[in-house]
């Protein structure tokens, strides 16, 4: 049996062993990649374009300069539906709204469709792709001024020029097609959009084979989220909110672990289809877990998954050692953590967020790459004798962010790559890799939570996502007690399983514009109620709550 950890102030003292500091202290950059199901359900295109965009511009971009750097170790991380529809975009020709309109000649579009692509086509960072472009920022200013007189050929070019945006400069820098057009700047041609978005799906038709060929060269280590990236500890059973007091829980309690295991499997499945192995690892959704959703990760075989720094902190803290005492013992989040058999890495929540929302920001990107070098080698020289094996884990989003920085942050990541491969006293690794050779501290405990506040306040607690939570719980319980044939209820189980996504409920958080995320969230549930031959509860409507 076991000895019960005890920790005391006594216990967080650095011990300083003798000759640690020779070896390198091993980065691990975990690049999470995931979109939403955006396919509407009587509909036979996406609604929404990211997929596409993104696998256009940072899918693709972010692999093809990790091939690069031979010596550079990542981890790519998917959602499971975002392989899928990846997948179906390359296999099937599968079609987005977006795609479809930006190629349907200007003079045949309905007064609805211009106003879309008038309202929906400047969807881009401002100061990295509309402010440079002379025609962009024209057609822009038009737009802000609110008379939008836009005529056929205002039309065309924003059709153009919104999709010309989302290459990644890798991809324009060998196309001279794509040159001409970005040089052209303005009166696009019918035949001009029309190599755009084909070109769009060349690039997209590119990316599992360069992932194929990253994991040959031992670059890359593929991982996944469950399927439709929900809030596992709270698809689990909400009640875990009792050990979070000051998050008020759902007046009904959701509780579905089997759910759990559903979408685990369902991205296992996926990844599969793909790659022809099984992952290793996962971050989870939004970094979230808790004990019993890290009981399902081992009996699913994972070895390891990532979640961040302020889950440590609340782990390990107590009545004799607080929370705000834990935290600045920071040395603490260098080396992964063992809990019921899955190995923990925590994220360092300072230099990954300085990545996500702050050196986007710097114009000069190769000074940014630089001083997280230098933040990089600090951190090694103060926990260069804590151990003979050291890491230092960057979790991020691996695809919004790069719209924010120069260049869609090439010359960022050319010099932090090519920096790391020329020092002595780091390199990249992956977490496989690590756990290889380098052993997990023992984690008595596990404190529910995720990467933003360490706790779940973003997708339950506020008034309009606790309503989510109920209306989930009362489609449940339909479905339970609901007799119908096996084709069927598959479909309705999909069905559900979309609707219990973490981005029905961030968007209740953070404003939705466009009203999308509501829309989708709404339809699927209503949808439901049709396949079953229920009527549809006023509460589903908009007439009532």
């Amino acid at each position: 049996m076991k000895k019960k950890t005890t920790f005391s102030p006594k216990s967080l003292i650095l011990f300083i062993a003798p000759n640690m500091s020779k070896s390198p202290t091993k980065i691990i950059f975990i690049w999470h990649m995931h979109q939403p199901c955006y396919r509407h359900p009587s509909r036979n295109y996406y609604i929404l374009p990211w997929v596409r965009l993104h696998g256009v511009k940072d899918y693709y971009g972010m692999a093809k300069v990790v091939e690069k750097f031979e010596e550079t170790r990542v981890v790519f991380n998917y959602s499971g539906i975002l392989l899928e529809q990846l997948t179906d975009y390359v296999e099937n020709q599968a079609q987005d709204y977006y795609g479809i309109l930006s190629l349907k000649n200007p003079a045949k579009l309905t007064k609805e469709e211009k106003s879309f692509i008038i309202e929906r086509f400047f969807s881009i960072n401002f100061d990295r792709h509309i402010k440079p472009n002379p025609r962009f920022l024209q057609l822009h200013t038009k737009k802000a001024s609110h008379k939008q007189n836009f005529t056929l050929k205002d039309i065309g070019d924003l059709q153009a020029i919104f999709n010309l945006c989302w290459f990644h400069p890798y991809t324009i820098k060998k196309d001279k097609n794509l040159k001409a057009l970005i040089k052209k700047g303005k009166d696009y041609t019918q035949q001009d959009r029309r190599y755009i978005i084909d070109k769009h799906y060349q690039v997209l038709k590119e990316i599992f084979p360069l992932l194929k060929k990253l994991i040959a060269r031992n670059q890359v280590e593929l991982t996944i989220t469950p399927h439709h990236h929900p809030i596992m500890p709270l698809i689990y059973d909400t009640d875990v909110l009792k050990e979070i007091p000051y998050l008020k829980r759902p007046a009904l309690r959701f509780y579905s672990p089997d759910d759990c295991h559903w979408h685990l499997n369902r991205a296992k499945e996926v990844f599969r289809h793909i790659f022809a192995v099984d992952p290793n690892g996962s971050w989870p959704s939004e970094g979230s877990v808790s004990e019993n959703v890290l009981d399902i990760y081992a009996k699913e075989g994972f070895n390891w998954v990532g979640t961040d720094e302020a889950i440590l902190f609340k782990s390990l803290s107590n009545e004799s050692v607080p929370y705000d005492m834990i935290k600045n013992q920071r040395h603490m989040i260098y080396s992964p953590y063992n809990f019921r058999g899955v190995n923990i890495f925590f994220r360092d929540r300072n230099l990954s967020d300085a990545m996500g929302f702050t050196y986007s920001g710097w114009d000069d990107s190769v000074f940014a790459a630089n001083d997280l070098l230098e933040h990089f080698k600090r951190t090694h020289n103060h926990i260069k004798n804590l151990s003979q094996q050291r890491v230092i884990t960057i979790i991020m989003d691996g695809e919004n962010a790069w719209e924010y920085y120069n260049n869609s942050g090439v010359e960022f990541l050319e010099t932090l790559y090519s920096s790391l491969e020329k020092t002595s006293i780091l390199t990249t690794s992956t977490p496989s890799k690590f756990l290889q050779k380098g052993s997990s501290k023992h984690l008595e405990r596990l404190s529910p939570g995720s990467w933003i506040n360490g706790d779940f306040g973003v997708w339950v607690g506020s008034k309009e996502n606790n309503r989510y939570w109920d209306i989930l719980r009362k489609i449940k319980d339909t479905i339970d007690r609901s007799k119908t044939d096996k084709e069927t209820l598959q479909k309705v189980k999909d069905y559900f399983h979309l609707i219990e996504g973490s981005d029905w409920y961030w968007w209740n958080t953070f404003e939705d514009f466009s009203g999308e995320f509501k829309n989708i969230f709404f339809t699927y549930a209503q949808e439901i109620y049709a396949l079953l031959n229920k009527k549809i509860p006023l509460y589903l409507t908009g007439r009532n709550g």
